[in-house]
């Protein structure tokens, strides 16, 4: 393919920026230096207790399990351990662990089945799997057939005083039945921590000799458009992109000793970014193990009072719906926005309810996390994803030709430091995935005058409607300010005669929203081809668990 390049005079996106990214372990321990006594990890539980781990502690807990790993089970640097656990103090203590011991770390969701489970131990090639004791049984069966030899056992109750713990843990495991602890040949947290003694500046040179452009994570990517792939993310791409958002939102990540209330999955690469930012800041991380239902936050919330909330668009729009958070909301300064599109609306009514400004981010798992940034209290440009990361460049191609031409509809190619190495063990894939330099995202989208990006849909979300092609993306955002919907999405759907309908899924509880009702609210909006041809009713959206909706699931559906 001959590709030709076009370039808008008019329009410098980024030029070219020095990150002053650091080494994470450096960061590890400046924070044990500077912020030793600060709260820094707290488990908060939805029945309103909690218990806060300082600096100090939690880090000298990760360089025992570091020395556990290395010397103990004699792990070395090409060794992945797995962690599947809720949020809890005890993740984010493994996850320094395993990056101190300068093993490899794949983050495995707690709600994959075990043969979902087991398919990622294999392909990852893990040794160890740090578990929680909620699934245990699950992760039992998982690790069946796989390469892991050895099984660590954690519990969001581990850093709870003795006496909370054991009531906790009464109440988790007799009462509720949610919890219990492996059967088989294992170790425990608490047993590697109690039996391991460590100094101050254990873990940190070696960790300091590795290189910090090695693979470092193998991120399994959200699997919304086919089977998730290991993405090989490094060192050196994690502090890229904290550096590259300290530069775009420096009052987010300069103020130091913030506290910010994590709901997102720490598994998840925006709930990991989150976690190692609160590391970089001296920050204290208030984790919710289950935000589901919205209540369980609601102690967090009233005792904690958080300066900082990460977030996606859906779960904003249903704490707005709740009555408690009208009070104990007031106290967030800055919301984060990520993983999926943040519609102008729910921004504007989020910002008018917590008087907070949101920092949006377009990202993706094989960017780390993040590639541009919205400050909504600058930009006014409705739609907009904003401008691209100090550092990373940004283009569009367009029958063939790559461009940043203002007005041209394609697919969005980035280049920077947070890109990924590629797949783990697909070299076919990672070919395909790049263009020369650029990273082939697979979003479509388009710039305007000044230089903003907007994301129109991803390219195998679009849909051909007699000859002219659709976006989902859009239609959304019209369902969604329909009179008496909740939550809404369209998706193509193949017909007999294999051409592509669009349809819309709505989720109401109003009975004067009906079909007849939206539709006619999209042709006041919609120019005629992109009005859905149906209008399905269901009960909710299938998504997943960071909130994104699965519009391969509409399709089964429909």
């Amino acid at each position: 393919m001959a590709i030709q390049t076009s370039v808008n005079p008019n329009f410098a996106p980024n030029p070219d920026v020095a990150l002053d990214t650091g080494r994470l372990h450096e960061k590890i321990a400046q924070a044990l230096v500077e912020y030793a006594e600060q709260p820094f990890l707290t488990t908060a539980l939805p029945t309103g207790h909690s218990e806060t781990t300082d600096f100090k502690t939690a880090i000298a807990s990760a360089q025992k399990l570091a020395k556990y790993l290395r010397e103990d089970l004699g792990y070395d640097e090409g060794d992945v351990v797995a962690i599947q656990s809720p949020n809890c103090t005890s993740y984010i203590v493994s996850l320094l662990g395993v990056f101190l011991a300068g093993l490899k770390v794949t983050n495995v969701n707690p709600l994959y089945t075990a043969a979902e489970t087991r398919r990622q131990l294999k392909d990852s090639g893990a040794r160890c799997v740090i578990g929680s004791t909620i699934f245990s049984e699950m992760i039992e069966e998982a690790v069946e057939g796989t390469k892991v030899d050895k099984l660590i056992a954690i519990s969001v109750t581990d850093f709870f005083k003795p006496m909370a713990r054991g009531a906790l843990n009464f109440l988790l495991r007799k009462v509720k039945k949610l919890d219990r602890p492996f059967q088989g040949a294992h170790s425990t947290l608490n047993d590697i921590l109690a039996n391991t003694t460590v100094t101050e500046i254990d873990n940190f040179e070696r960790v300091s000799a590795l290189d910090p452009e090695r693979d470092t994570i193998y991120q399994y990517s959200g699997g919304t458009t086919g089977v998730s792939k290991g993405v090989r993310l490094t060192e050196q791409g994690l502090m890229s992109n904290i550096a590259q958002f300290t530069i775009a939102s420096p009052e987010l990540l300069l103020t130091p000793k913030q506290t910010m209330l994590l709901a997102l999955p720490v598994y998840h690469v925006f709930g990991m970014l989150a976690s190692v930012i609160a590391i970089t800041n001296g920050g204290h991380l208030v984790l919710i193990p289950n935000p589901r239902p919205l209540t369980n936050m609601k102690p967090a919330f009233k005792k904690f009072k958080p300066d900082i909330f990460p977030g996606v668009n859906t779960l904003f729009e249903k704490l707005l719906e709740e009555d408690w958070f009208q009070e104990y909301g007031q106290s967030i300064k800055i919301t984060i926005s990520g993983a999926a599109a943040l519609h102008d609306h729910t921004a504007q009514n989020w910002m008018a309810a917590t008087q907070s400004n949101i920092i949006e981010g377009y990202g993706m798992t094989e960017a780390t996390t993040l590639i541009a940034v919205r400050d909504h209290s600058v930009s006014k440009s409705s739609g907009s994803a904003g401008r691209a990361f100090p550092g990373t460049d940004i283009r569009i191609l367009h029958n063939d030709l790559i461009t940043e031409q203002p007005g041209v509809v394609g697919e969005i190619l980035i280049s920077g430091p947070q890109v990924m190495k590629g797949y783990l063990g697909r070299e076919q894939e990672t070919s395909n995935a790049y263009l020369g330099e650029w990273f082939r995202t697979g979003d479509m989208g388009r710039f305007d005058e000044d230089g903003e990006l907007y994301i129109v849909d991803r390219c195998k979300d679009m849909v051909l409607v007699g000859g002219f092609n659709v976006f989902p993306n859009e239609v959304d955002g019209v369902l969604s300010t329909c009179a008496g919907v909740t939550e809404a999405a369209a998706a193509g759907i193949r017909t007999e005669s294999g051409s592509e309908e669009l349809h819309a899924f709505v989720v109401t509880s109003d009975p004067e929203c009906t079909a007849e009702s939206v539709l006619a609210h999209c042709r006041n909006e919609l120019t005629g081809y992109k009005v859905p041809r149906k209008v399905h009713f269901i009960e909710e959206l299938p998504k997943n668990p960071i909130g994104k909706i699965l519009r391969r699931h509409l399709q089964d559906h429909a």
